[in-house]
C-alpha cells in the first residue's frame, strides 16, 4: 500500500497499482499522477471527492437501469421493460463517461445507495404484487439481483474489449472525464491530458501481468 487516506467508511485504499475502492472498482491512476498532470486540482477538491465522484458514476449504469425497470414495469409489457433496460444498461455502461457532469454528482450518488434501490424496488414490486402483475414482480426481482450482484457489469466486461478500441478501461475514462470537469470548474483545467492517459493505461496494464 502506498498510504490509506483518511476516508470516510473507507471509501478507497491507495496502492501503487492506483485507487480501488471498497466496491472492488480499480481506477489506475495515482494522488501525485492527478498533482503532476493537473497541478492545483487537489489544492481545492480533495482526492475523496473525486473517488466519490467516479464511483458515483461508475455504479450510474445499475442505479439508472433499475429506476428505468421500475417505471417501465408500470406502464409497459414485463418482456418489452425488460429489453430496454438491458439495451440502456449497455449503452450506458459502455459511454457513461460522455455524460459525467459535476452538477449532477450528489443525484447519482443517491440513487447508486442500496438503501435508495431497496426501497424503491420493495415498494414497486410489492404493488405489481399486490395488483397480481406477478411476472412483472419477478421480472424486477430478478433484474435487482443482477444489478446487485454486478452481472451486468461482467457480462459487458467481457464484451467491452471487442467492442471498442482503447487502452483506458471504462472506468479509468470515467474518472479521468470527471477530473476534467473539475478541473476545468475550478479554472486548472490541464495541459497535459494525453500523457496522464498513457500513465494511467500503463498502471492498468502493469496491474493485469501482476495478476
Amino acid at each position: 500500500m502506498k498510504h490509506q487516506p483518511k476516508v470516510p467508511h473507507r471509501l478507497f485504499a491507495e496502492t501503487q497499482m492506483g485507487i480501488v475502492t471498497r466496491f472492488g472498482d480499480w481506477f489506475h491512476t495515482t494522488t501525485d499522477q492527478i498533482e503532476e498532470f493537473v497541478p492545483g486540482l487537489l489544492e481545492n477538491i480533495e482526492l475523496v471527492e473525486l473517488i466519490r465522484a467516479a464511483q458515483a458514476w461508475v455504479k450510474s449504469a445499475d442505479s439508472l437501469s433499475m429506476i428505468l425497470l421500475l417505471g417501465l414495469l408500470l406502464v409497459v409489457d414485463p418482456i418489452i421493460a425488460a429489453i430496454i433496460t438491458l439495451v440502456f444498461h449497455g449503452l450506458w455502461y459502455l459511454y457513461k463517461s460522455s455524460f459525467v457532469t459535476v452538477s449532477l454528482n450528489t443525484v447519482m450518488e443517491f440513487l447508486y445507495k442500496d438503501g435508495t434501490q431497496l426501497m424503491l424496488s420493495l415498494v414497486v414490486i410489492s404493488y405489481l404484487g399486490v395488483v397480481g402483475q406477478y411476472s412483472a414482480a419477478g421480472i424486477g426481482l430478478l433484474f435487482f439481483f443482477l444489478f446487485k450482484l454486478g452481472l451486468l457489469k461482467k457480462l459487458w466486461d467481457k464484451v467491452y474489449p471487442n467492442l471498442i478500441n482503447g487502452s483506458l478501461t471504462l472506468n479509468d475514462r470515467v474518472l479521468k472525464m470527471v477530473i476534467l470537469r473539475y478541473s476545468m470548474q475550478q479554472d486548472v483545467a490541464p495541459d497535459e491530458i494525453k500523457q496522464m492517459e498513457q500513465e494511467i493505461a500503463d498502471l492498468a496494464t502493469l496491474r493485469k501481468k501482476k495478476k
